[in-house]
């Protein structure tokens, strides 16, 4: 069991989760004035980093700043310095380069307890001991008492407010997980309201609010309370739930047990998928018989939507649904089931589908003198988005014709426009759904229903990444593949990704817009710099900002990208149509990012973006991806270790591994100081993680009798050709990574790049070695990576040396070592769109 947390002892000590305050023994002392406290509070939440007056005065008041905040600033440090030194902290804040510095080795601070708790609660329910988990949560709660930083004024006190409280709240989100786990379920369910009055947007607090009443035999409550977040979310944020409350729902309406991983597939008309608290939807008439393999999937929302507006008594105006989403996600084909829904009920149904926009105003006007004086009229308008000349006179006039109880149903690419949703005249009126992919799921129910082989599912599953209109195509084509000659197989595969390209990309301008694309669905992320060193001859600038309007490319953090089956469709089409230029585009975005991306990356999150899109380039390679880290982010700072640092990196290094490789870290920082990288928590100043990066160009005695892996390093070495001269030996000596040495993470991604931009970029580099403790764990990428095991003389250390002669098999060779494989290898084994090693089906 992972031992408690490491708390700091010190006579002195700093509360922030609450009122703030400084504790000595059983005194608390006044840290005086409100902008004072605010001044303290901006130097702890940076402790042990320096901060600039001008920060200070930013952050205590912001674009407000009087010309004599400087002055005001050095007069609040001169107080607190006289306070501190009252009570033995005279040397806490040091003064360097016009700023200021708080040693944290000298007080104790509650946030940091907090967070080496949360940290150790991880760390115990990673290893199965949820109780004690719960336990540490527990305390980490009890340290809070009241709003952190109450009364700090300041925009900097805000900010570090609003990251302290959303940490707690993720933290009692935390501990209330692992009490479902523990089976407490009522004790959930009557602790988790007041929270979510408090946060009514924050998703997975009604994820573990619908799993407390499910599993206390709440099932209606659960159902109902869904159908409110879904509502909430639509109209404060314009979006439908996640993925992971869709799933718990979906579980719920089957009535599952959560872990129960064979259930049968939520079909829509599934009586089981109803309890006696919410009663199916009649069975819709049908004008002619179901196809065989044919059943509505999914869209329990939506279609519970639109059985409110059925219910709905006369009014003064239409009942009013939007359903919006990109091309292929099924919106017409829902409209088709509410039509169905609606006529089981005896309603007058008229659907119009979208056509030009003269025929389509005569249309609805046929239409509204049909439906003139019939009750309960439903009309259903698909493709809005082709009928954009028509939404003022449909928003001003048309619509205001209808019977108050008709129901009106839009379906188009977007929602209403902005003169809609602020018409008074239909306030609080128009209720709008955007229609997510399916889930996993539901995808593989749609494609069992359609009787395709096993083997080919998951594949086809992956391919369409939950769009309908694909999982639909895909799935029929799936049907005829174990019937047909591989000629008719490449047709048919040639078919689906020519039908997805052609309706969800549409018309492209130029050649040159087409390559844009294609790089982006090609890159993880797309910036005007990739496109300018990718597309030559393109003006990026306009590329960019082309690409950036498409409906199907989302803008993220790092650049614009592609997702879903659009991504997979473009890259199939371009392995399949150009080969060569596939090869050639997939060697200029690597060169692009093991070059300039990877040599400029520095800071922790520019490391953890740059290993990510290595990780996605190599991704058919199947090693890379399994030591590179996915999701999740770090608040990371990397620097250099100072002085102050040695004695922790030391006690780290004993802590993880041994006497054997704290006395190594002890005697190289004495040696080369400079060779070590030091991760802290940004926030915090907790130290993480630490990388040794040692530069060698002679063996040295001293250095060989203190660390023995040394002997077997240099030893190794004079099997080389002689090291030329000004060229040097590097190696990565510590890795020393206590919390996620035996998995990826965000830390042990800055160290890669950190490692790879030395191989890559370091000049002189005549050879390099890493040296690692896990050997089972780290030897596939080292194998992948061509780096060679060395035979190490010492059995009683089990430490593994890996190394590379960069004089034999140079940098600029030895990235492209693998590149056949990422271009054509199989991802799946059964994949749909398989292809052979020359980028043409097979």
């Amino acid at each position: 069991m992972i031992g408690q947390p490491n708390v700091v002892s010190a006579p002195c000590r700093f509360t922030v989760l609450g009122p703030p305050g400084l504790q000595r023994g059983d005194t608390r002392l006044d840290l005086g004035a409100p902008q004072q406290q605010a001044v303290l509070m901006l130097l702890l939440a940076n402790s042990g980093s320096s901060v600039r007056i001008g920060e200070l005065v930013d952050g205590l008041w912001g674009e407000r700043a009087p010309g004599s905040g400087g002055a005001v600033i050095r007069t609040y440090i001169s107080r607190i310095r006289r306070l501190l030194a009252e009570h033995g902290l005279g040397s806490a804040i040091s003064s360097r380069s016009g700023g200021y510095t708080l040693d944290p080795s000298l007080f104790a601070l509650d946030a940091t307890e907090f967070a080496d708790l949360l940290e150790t609660a991880r760390q115990e329910r990673a290893s199965g001991h949820i109780p004690a988990a719960a336990k540490r949560l527990e305390e980490a709660l009890d340290l809070w008492r009241g709003t952190a930083l109450a009364g700090v004024p300041g925009e900097a006190a805000e900010r570090e407010r609003f990251r302290l409280e959303r940490l707690k709240l993720i933290a009692t989100q935390e501990l209330l997980q692992l009490r479902l786990e523990l089976g407490k379920h009522a004790e959930v369910v009557a602790e988790v309201p007041l929270l979510i009055e408090q946060n009514r947007l924050d998703e997975p607090l009604y994820e573990i609010y619908l799993l407390g009443l499910y599993r206390s035999g709440r099932r209606a409550e659960a159902l109902e309370t869904y159908r409110m977040v879904y509502d909430l979310l639509g109209k404060e944020l314009g979006v439908s739930p996640g993925p992971r409350l869709r799933e718990i729902h979906d579980r719920i309406l089957r009535a599952d047990t959560d872990h129960d991983e064979s259930a049968p597939a939520p079909w829509a008309e599934t009586p089981a998928a109803h309890s006696p608290e919410q009663p199916a939807p009649p069975e819709p008439a049908r004008t002619e018989p179901e196809r065989p393999g044919w059943r509505f999937v999914g869209r329990g929302t939506e279609r519970a939507a639109f059985q409110d507006l059925l219910k709905k008594s006369h009014g003064e105006r239409p009942g009013l649904l939007f359903v919006r989403g990109p091309a292929g996600i099924g919106k017409s084909t829902l409209l088709r089931k509410f039509a169905e829904d609606a006529a089981a009920t005896g309603r007058r149904v008229r659907h119009l589908h979208g056509p030009a926009t003269a025929e389509a105003r005569e249309q609805l006007e046929r239409s509204a003198e049909e439906l003139s004086g019939v009750s309960g009229a439903v009309l259903l308008i698909d493709s809005f988005e082709e009928l954009g000349d028509l939404e003022p006179w449909l928003r001003g006039e048309y619509l205001r014709r209808l019977p108050g109880d008709a129901i009106v149903v839009v379906a188009g690419r977007t929602g209403p426009s902005a003169a809609w949703l602020t018409d008074p005249a239909w306030s609080g009126a128009i209720v709008i759904r955007h229609l997510e992919a399916l889930t996993a799921t539901e995808s593989a129910a749609l494609v069992e229903a359609r009787g395709v082989d096993p083997g080919l599912r998951r594949s086809i599953v992956d391919f369409a990444a939950g769009n309908p209109f694909a999982l639909s195509l895909a799935a029929e084509v799936g049907r005829s593949m174990s019937t047909t000659g591989e000629p008719s197989r490449r047709d048919a595969v040639r078919y689906v990704v020519d039908n997805v390209l052609a309706l969800l990309a549409g018309s492209v301008p130029t050649e040159t817009h087409r390559w844009a694309l294609r790089v982006c669905a090609h890159a993880r992320h797309t910036t005007e710099d990739l496109l300018r060193a990718v597309v030559p001859g393109g003006r990026a600038a306009e590329l960019f900002d082309w690409l950036r309007a498409q409906p199907y490319v989302e803008t993220a953090a790092h650049g614009l990208e592609v997702n879903g089956v659009l991504r997979e469709a473009l890259d199939h089409d371009l392995r399949w149509r150009d080969p060569v230029g596939y090869a050639r585009m997939h060697r200029r975005i690597r060169h692009y990012v093991m070059d300039q991306l990877l040599r400029d990356a520095r800071d922790p999150h520019a490391c953890v973006a740059v290993m990510r899109t290595i990780s996605h380039l190599r991704r058919r390679g199947g090693v890379v991806r399994r030591y590179v880290s996915g999701v999740g982010e770090e608040d990371l700072r990397l620097s250099g270790a100072t002085r102050a640092d040695h004695d922790e990196l030391v006690t780290m290094a004993s802590k993880t591994h041994g006497e054997f490789t704290a006395a190594s870290v002890r005697f190289w920082l004495g040696r080369q100081p400079g060779a070590f990288s030091v991760l802290r928590c940004r926030r915090s100043n907790r130290l993480r993680a630490f990388l040794s990066w040692l530069t060698l160009r002679t063996p040295d005695r001293e250095e060989l009798e203190a660390d023995p892996v040394m002997r077997d390093i240099w030893r190794d070495v004079r099997r080389m050709t002689a090291v030329p001269p000004g060229a040097h030996i590097g190696i990565a000596r510590h890795l020393i990574c206590p919390a996620h040495e035996a998995e990826p993470s965000p830390i042990t991604d800055v160290f890669q790049a950190r490692m790879m931009r030395s191989w890559l970029h370091g000049p002189g580099l005549a050879a390099s070695y890493l040296v690692v403790e896990d050997r089972q764990l780290w030897r596939p990428l080292m194998e992948y990576l061509d780096q060679y095991e060395l035979e190490c003389v010492r059995a009683d250390h089990p430490y593994a040396i890996f190394g590379h002669d960069w004089l034999a098999d140079p940098p600029e060779e030895w990235r492209d070592h693998h590149l056949d494989e990422e271009l054509w290898a199989e991802r799946h084994p059964n994949l749909f769109l398989r292809q052979d090693v020359s980028g043409v089906d097979g």
